[in-house]
């Protein structure tokens, strides 16, 4: 009986035949570095498959994976570019009208989840600027997942009634 391949040799086969074509690809929508890192992610998502030695894998396979990737790294900079455009809007405009939206550093997010519980904090770092998934947040915290919720939903209402417009009660926070 002929011994079957190991995913990670399967994975280096595929590694030196592919990377190119997926590196290219990502390429098309990324800079350079951040190419890189997807094509390389997709090898090391191939590594965690179970049935990779039962798989035919082509290009179009890593491909897909490729463009899924890019498409939750996007997603999870735009989840981020909210939340500290939100974070801006928070601080005190001295005109009254809202500041323009510029890079908030981690310190000043910091001071606003400061106002939060810690497994608010953490609930709202997790799923916002970090982009996680509720899933991944709650493996990450060993909560179920409705709990990543409920937190992350507290912890922007709180955020929201803390810097809400006092003549309005109007905020630019979302509880997305």
């Amino acid at each position: 009986m002929p011994s079957q391949p190991s995913r990670a040799n399967i994975v280096l086969d595929l590694f030196e035949q592919y990377y190119h074509r997926v590196y290219c690809f990502s390429r098309r929508s990324l800079p350079a570095d951040a190419a890189e890192d997807i094509a390389q992610e997709v090898f090391t998502r191939l590594l965690k498959l179970e049935r990779l030695p039962e798989l035919t894998v082509n290009v179009s396979y890593l491909i897909k994976i490729a463009d899924n990737l890019i498409k939750r790294r996007y997603n999870k900079n735009q989840r981020f570019n909210r939340f500290l455009e939100c974070a801006e809007e928070l601080a005190p405009a001295s005109t009254g009208r809202r500041a323009p939206v510029v890079e908030v550093d981690r310190d000043e997010l910091d001071r606003h989840l400061a106002h939060l519980s810690p497994k608010e904090a953490d609930a709202v770092r997790l799923v916002i600027c970090e982009g996680l998934s509720y899933q991944e947040a709650a493996v990450s915290m060993g909560v179920p997942v409705s709990t990543v919720n409920n937190w992350k939903y507290r912890g922007l209402q709180k955020l929201k009634d803390k810097y809400s417009d006092p003549a309005g009660g109007q905020t630019h926070l979302a509880a997305s």
